[in-house]
């Protein structure tokens, strides 16, 4: 009887989550009709109509909304306390990622092996794609990020942090000559983002106030790597990620500049996630290890 109930209880989570019962069956590997006659069966046993259908969709009545708050707080006390008692060595399934390549090849991957030799049964599915992902059709257990979450979500875990770089090839400073103030950037090739992204307006801290700067460029570009490959050519001063052109600085392809002068705030790296009831114990395993060994490399 019990198991019944969280059956239920877990079906309809799964139509709000999802949108509506076709693409809940599908997560859920069961049929329409099936997951129908359970929705049926809760809205009975609780005496409530609980969705507002549509043949396209449906929505929480205010009975729904209370009811789901309460599901959610069993089912992820349920999944706290089966983790707490499972064997952590003995986890096995698949994890589902969602990040972008440039994340994925600098940072995930130089951590793939330890990982995958400490819990041989477990196996990784990656997402890349510098798109925000649906974390329920996509059906993405975790979306690692730099910075602000991109959709609402109930469960963001911070495992890291990265810091903004001001950088350039020797070749550019020499041609160009180097900034030795913020305001100098106004006068320099400054490779960028597109203009519609967060990351093209680049700041200097004043006191706790964030203050944009003026640059200008003449290549804009949505991808970390294309900017990178540009500013090792020497084609301009670009603003990234620390991990992705930490080997570059340490080899000395780009230089560091304006280090005395606080640019931007550090980035939180974020897993975020649909629900903690998708935290099963492999994926807890995957993010208490990514948090140790990220927090290691920003130490």
């Amino acid at each position: 009887m019990a198991s019944d109930r969280l059956r239920e209880l877990e079906v309809f989570l799964g139509v709000v989550e999802a949108g509506n019962f076709s693409a809940a069956a599908r997560r859920m590997h069961c049929s329409p009709s099936a997951v129908s006659k359970l929705i049926e069966r809760l809205e009975a046993r609780t005496g409530a109509r609980l969705l507002q259908r549509t043949t396209r969709s449906v929505s929480l009545t205010h009975e729904g909304k209370a009811l789901a708050l309460a599901a959610r707080k069993v089912l992820d006390a349920l999944v706290e306390c089966e983790t707490a008692t499972g064997d952590a060595s003995a986890a096995r399934g698949t994890i589902r990622v969602h990040t972008t390549l440039t994340f994925s090849e600098q940072q995930l991957a130089p951590l793939l092996p330890e990982f995958l030799e400490r819990h041989p049964e477990l196996r990784i599915e990656f997402l890349l794609t510098s798109e925000p992902a649906s974390l329920v059709t996509e059906d993405v257990d975790v979306s690692i990020q730099a910075g602000a979450a991109l959709e609402a979500t109930r469960v963001v875990k911070r495992i890291g942090t990265t810091v903004p770089v001001l950088c350039a090839a020797p070749r550019y400073l020499q041609k160009f000559g180097t900034p030795v103030h913020p305001d100098d950037l106004a006068r320099h090739h400054c490779l960028n983002f597109l203009p519609r992204s967060p990351r093209s307006i680049w700041h200097v801290r004043a006191g706790d106030a964030a203050v944009p700067l003026a640059v200008n460029g003449r290549i804009a570009s949505n991808s970390e790597h294309f900017l990178r490959d540009l500013a090792c050519q020497g084609l301009g001063i670009a603003r990234l990620a620390d991990f992705h052109v930490a080997r570059d600085l340490r080899e000395g392809r780009l230089l560091p500049l304006l280090e005395s002068f606080r640019l931007d705030e550090p980035t939180p790296i974020l897993a975020v996630l649909p629900s903690n009831r998708h935290m099963t114990a492999r994926l807890r395993l995957f993010l208490r290890f990514l948090e140790q060994r990220l927090g290691q490399a920003v130490a």
